[in-house]
């Protein structure tokens, strides 16, 4: 497979993820600033049990060709209806596409998932 070189990533992203036990969703904002990316992310995690949570993690990260690697630095809870401690997220992915990018997740507490970053046009 060739490698295309990406312009940018700057831009707001759909966050989807299946991390077996449940599922999130939400909004990518990311900066690119040559190989460095900032940002955040906002999504709602919807567990098993029913219960949602809303999150906003504040990103930073790099890519290297066609691949990314993002790790949250802090978290906000914006809602939940019960008392959460959560643990920081990371992502690794590969550039599918000028508007995908697809990985693996993982959080401090040893969660692991699948996500994918659709760029909006």
């Amino acid at each position: 497979m060739e490698e295309k070189k990406i312009e940018s990533l700057t831009g707001k992203w759909i966050y989807e993820e299946d991390y077996g036990y449940g599922t999130a969703q939400g909004e990518l904002i990311l900066v690119q600033e040559g190989k460095k990316l900032s940002g955040k992310i906002i999504f709602s995690e919807n567990a098993d049990s029913n219960e949602t949570f809303m999150i906003q993690e504040k990103i930073e990260g790099e890519i290297n060709q066609n691949r990314i690697k993002i790790r949250a630095t802090e978290y906000d809870i914006i809602h939940a209806d019960y008392d959460i401690r959560y643990e920081l997220d990371s992502w690794e992915g590969m550039m599918i596409n000028e508007t995908m990018i697809e990985g693996e997740s993982l959080d401090d507490q040893g969660v692991a998932g699948s996500f994918r970053f659709t760029k909006i046009v």
